[in-house]
């Protein structure tokens, strides 16, 4: 079952930490080009170069944002400061979360409340507002009430999107930094760009137009959607009515929605038109109107002079957009005509023994070493890996294709299949499972009704009974799936793991890293890795679970929580084992530890919210 974490939930892309060892390095006269990166025992974080991947600032922190205007806000030891590009701290760290300088200021928070600093961390405007944005060089766009605080499992938020978390129109004042005027009141806003202008609605009012910072509007409120600045650019559209009985809401955007687009200083690039503007890159603009897609150029010209079935962008360097005709995708330039599909002949894997897998219209030809085909016809556009047989489609049907580029089983014939483990991989034939083998033989006949392989063995059903089987068809235990178990321990590749000692035959445990170094001693009755600086542990004064930082003092800053589990995600629930949360947390906790260990059968569960 699926389970999302609410650290998903709450940032739209999670960050990928690129886990290498890190030192001081001379500082890079730009520090914006670098990239924060964690690891480590205690997952904490610093800098290194994103072009070149060298070190620039040691591993210290335990949250580490961008770089902006020469500064960066990192957490230590639970409180936001900034640092320079030698990784000094300028501005203490007295703040609860903390956001990049524009214009050299930055939103920070105190407690439950946001205001505004200068680059020395001087407050211009007191911390006593949910939000407090700065807007140009001398405004705050501010909004009443309790600042976003980091979630239960003490997640800090202020990372990505400026109103990532606030899409619901709140209402905000656009305040004059200097003087502390109220400029206006009871706005709804939508970021175009917080350096010059935003889109704001006036109370009451559905339609947006383009605020300054000084309170007068570029452009009056007349746009009932507008969008955020994209590469000099920001679409609008106005003008879309009711939606009609049995018609969507896209068709009913294409078929009557007026778009156009502004520049950066708010002057009219494309007028609006009869078009539903969903995308613009590199000079071309995808519309739809009337149920088809149809492409723009920056003039606004229709390229190729007509609508089509379907059309995809370029992407950030390319000159070539793609279009569906009659079926097939081919090329549209930006002088309008037609050419070759830009990605035909485009390698989409090539592997170390000269086999290249290469695009072909919208299906995928097999070039060998010398260049020549080595599949007489072309494959399904499907995932295909340098992992030897590997699983290829044809009309539909499932094959694997071997090392030398010849197909074990020619043609595909396969209904549907499980990639190969070593020298098998499950098929279905006539609605039937079975065992091929490496040489293309049928190792065991297709006879049963399920089948899924796990850990070297598979799990099958036949005659409404269901089983485990090895590849010749005989009946085995289930696997005791060592490597899962294991993972259940660790603690990221260089984080170390959790490990655990007998006291009086109880089960208590802690942190060792890489090394096999203890760095916690194991003692609690459960423990999580550490991530952002701190693990949590269960207090059994208190019935909750509570960060500690690594030097095993809990965070004052970070509430308790009574499940463990459960604050940790987001569409289910773990299992109940206690009519105690607490203890249920506890002891849900234990028994994957136990799991890792190889003392419990199975894995504590998720149980779906939905």
């Amino acid at each position: 079952m699926r389970v999302v974490t609410r650290q998903f939930m709450f940032v739209a892309a999670a960050w990928a930490c690129l886990l290498c060892s890190v030192g001081i390095g001379v500082a890079d006269p730009r520090p914006e080009r670098w990239v924060e990166r964690c690891g480590g025992v205690y997952a904490l974080c610093g800098y290194i170069d994103r072009a070149t991947l060298e070190p620039r600032i040691d591993r210290k922190f335990e949250v580490a944002l961008p770089f902006s205007e020469g500064l960066a806000a990192v957490r230590s030891e639970g409180r936001f400061g900034y640092i320079d590009s030698k990784g000094e701290m300028v501005i203490a760290p007295t703040f609860d979360l903390a956001r990049g300088f524009r214009n050299g200021h930055a939103e920070v928070v105190v407690g439950d409340k946001a205001g505004i600093i200068d680059r020395t961390g001087k407050f211009l405007l007191p911390p006593n507002y949910a939000r407090a944005i700065p807007f140009g060089a001398g405004a705050a766009l501010v909004r009443p009430g309790r600042a976003v605080k980091s979630d239960s499992i003490g997640f800090p938020r202020f990372r990505f999107d400026e109103l990532f978390f606030d899409r619901n129109n709140r209402s905000y004042l656009l305040v004059d930094l200097p003087s502390g005027k109220v400029l206006k009141d009871e706005m709804a806003i939508q970021e175009f760009e917080f350096g010059t202008f935003v889109w704001a609605a006036q109370p009451g009012d559905k339609r947006y137009g383009l605020l300054a910072p000084d309170g007068t509007w570029k452009i009056e409120p007349r746009f009932e959607a507008a969008g955020k600045l994209r590469e000099g650019r920001a679409i609008v559209c106005y003008g879309w009515p009711a939606r009609h009985k049995g018609q969507s809401s896209q068709r009913d955007r294409a078929d009557a929605t007026q778009c156009g687009v502004i520049d950066r200083h708010g002057q009219t690039i494309l007028a609006p038109r009869q078009f539903w503007i969903q995308d613009y890159r590199n000079g071309f603009f995808r519309v739809t109107k009337d149920q088809k897609v149809a492409v723009l150029d920056d003039a606004g010209r229709l390229l190729g002079g007509r609508l089509f079935d379907d059309a995809r962008l370029p992407d950030y360097s390319g000159e070539v957009a793609k279009i569906l005709v009659d079926g097939q995708w081919v090329g549209l330039n930006r002088a309008g005509n037609l050419v070759p599909n830009p990605e035909d002949g485009k390698t989409l894997v090539a592997c170390p023994s000269g086999i290249k897998f290469m695009r072909s219209g919208d299906r995928i030809q097999v070039v060998g070493a010398n260049g020549k085909p080595t599949v007489s016809y072309l494959l399904d556009d499907t995932y295909v890996t340098c992992k030897f047989p590997v699983s290829v489609r044809y009309n539909g049907k499932w094959g694997f294709l071997k090392q030398d580029g010849k197909l074990l089983v020619d043609p595909p014939s396969f209904q549907s299949q499980f990639g190969f483990s070593g020298v098998y991989a499950g098929v279905k034939v006539d609605g039937k499972w079975g065992i091929l083998d490496s040489s293309g033989v049928l190792a065991l006949a297709p006879q049963f009704d399920e089948m899924q392989p796990d850990s070297g063995a598979y799990a099958v059903s036949k005659d409404a009974r269901k089983f485990w089987i090895d590849a010749s068809g005989r009946e085995v235990a289930e696997p005791r799936r060592l490597e899962d178990r294991q993972s259940k321990l660790r603690c990221e590749p260089d984080g170390g793991q959790r490990v655990s000692r007998n006291s009086n035959g109880t089960l208590l445990w802690g942190i060792a890293d890489a090394a096999g170094n203890i760095v916690v001693e194991p003692k609690y009755r459960a423990i999580t890795c550490f991530r952002d600086g701190f693990a949590w542990v269960p207090f059994d004064e208190r019935r909750e679970w509570c960060a500690i930082d690594r030097n095993e003092q809990k965070r004052e800053n970070v509430t308790c929580v009574k499940n463990w589990a459960d604050s940790n995600v987001a569409d289910a629930r773990a299992e109940t084992m206690s009519d105690d949360p607490y203890e249920s947390g506890v002891l849900w906790m234990r028994a994957e530890l136990e799991y890792g260990l190889d003392l419990r059968e199975k894995p504590p569960r998720f149980v779906s919210q939905f």
